[in-house]
């Protein structure tokens, strides 16, 4: 089973050393470094024997252990194969491969053993695997690289060789369903198939399911804000929202992102404290009823996967937010012309929940996005008072990438 060249052959070529005849001229005195040779091998040769009981004995994992400390002391490079022995042992063909091929790269092995542990690693290589296949529902026709397999209905086992092979499924009323696999040391390939209906594509898997980590989230949104202007009730109004978020951590089930956000929004007001539409020193005013509202915030995040394919998302921010409109009067603004007040600092507040149609595109939709900021300047607030906190409560629908 083990080498035929023990370590007594190292031992004997040691001792031939000490006990040669001396000549006239004085010897040298063994060095230590020979010494220290001589007591490892030695050590390695206890070491091989308790390898090769405790492989007669069934105990793989203590004879490699012994193996492995045999040729670490200077043992034979068959010790190599003695390790890869007891991994094909314990049903380890990568790891006995891995040991066969360092024991073949050793430049000075006999032909015989070269030879023998060679066809020991190709046994290794060409060993069949057992492939097993079910499917939802059951009853479908296998068939293996474009021939009919054996037990040719799932839910069926049959044996491959080693290699990349194709799989198809087919079922009546059912899509055809077609999977590539690599059989590879013999190990069992299982297969659980669900059939999609005619005409719909298989089920895919959770995009947010095993996936690899994407961190960047770019997403826009279209939506309706309702703003609330001190005491003074606004219209809705339609609003733009840009977001982008890099993911930085995960803990346990929740993910956490920081990122930040845009929103803009045309802003319009009723005058039913009947405001005159003049102002020093323009004179008439054009368009003092509306202005343009641009909230910028830096934004932070908690996520969870609520089901297969929905995360839901806890957001929250700080920022500015900025007025834009030349003329302002009405129920809002005191009348002045060239106004375009702001900026004021803005906090936000949300919810967000993005489906996967793919594992990269994403719907979004949020429910509610709460936006409070001081009110600008220039705000009335007498007869109605429009210079208390400023309210936007926004909903929106939109689409992105993770990346």
């Amino acid at each position: 089973m083990f080498s035929k060249r023990t370590l007594l052959v190292e031992l004997a070529a040691l001792a031939s050393l000490a006990l040669a005849p001396s000549t006239a001229l004085a010897q040298p005195r063994p060095t230590s470094s020979t010494a220290r040779s001589a007591e490892d091998l030695a050590r390695a040769r206890v070491l091989d024997q308790q390898g090769a009981k405790a492989y007669a004995d069934g105990r793989y994992n203590d004879a490699i252990r012994y193996f492995e400390e045999s040729y670490r002391l200077g043992g034979p490079p068959f010790e190599l194969w003695n390790i890869a022995k007891c991994h094909v042992r314990l049903d380890q063909p990568e790891q006995a491969t891995e040991m066969l091929e360092r024991y073949l790269a050793t430049p000075t092995l006999p032909a015989e053993e070269r030879d023998e542990a060679t066809q020991q690693l190709e046994a290794l290589r060409r060993r069949p695997s057992t492939v097993t296949i079910a499917s939802s529902p059951s009853g479908a026709a296998v068939s293996i690289d474009g021939r009919p397999a054996e037990g040719s209905k799932t839910p069926t086992s049959f044996n491959v060789q080693p290699g990349t092979h194709t799989i198809t499924l087919t079922a009546p009323k059912h899509a055809v369903y077609t999977q590539t696999f690599e059989a590879k040391y013999g190990r069992a390939i299982i297969l659980d198939v669900p059939l999609a209906n005619e005409g719909r594509p298989a089920p895919a898997e959770n995009p947010y399911g095993n996936e690899e980590v994407k961190r960047v989230a770019l997403r826009g949104d279209l939506g309706v804000m309702l703003p609330r202007y001190g005491s003074v009730s606004g219209s809705p109004h339609p609003t733009l929202i840009a977001s982008g978020a890099y993911r930085v951590a995960d803990v346990g089930a929740t993910t956490f992102a920081v990122g930040g956000m845009l929103l803009l929004t045309g802003d319009s007001w009723d005058n039913r404290v009947g405001a005159p539409d003049v102002a020093a020193p323009c004179g008439a005013l054009k368009n003092p009823r509306s202005a343009t509202a641009l909230s910028m915030f830096a934004t932070g995040s908690a996520g969870w996967e609520i089901v297969p394919r929905v995360r839901a998302h806890a957001l929250a921010g700080v920022g500015v937010a900025a007025y834009f409109g030349g003329d302002l009067g009405g129920d809002v603004f005191v009348p002045a012309c060239g106004a375009s007040p702001g900026p004021k600092p803005a906090f936000m507040a949300g919810a967000q929940f993005d489906y996967a149609l793919t594992p990269l595109v994403r719907l979004s939709a949020l429910p509610l996005v709460l936006q409070l900021q001081p009110s600008f300047d220039g705000t009335r607030s007498t007869p109605v008072d429009a210079s208390g906190v400023w309210m936007r409560a926004t909903i929106a629908i939109g689409a992105g990438v993770d990346l």
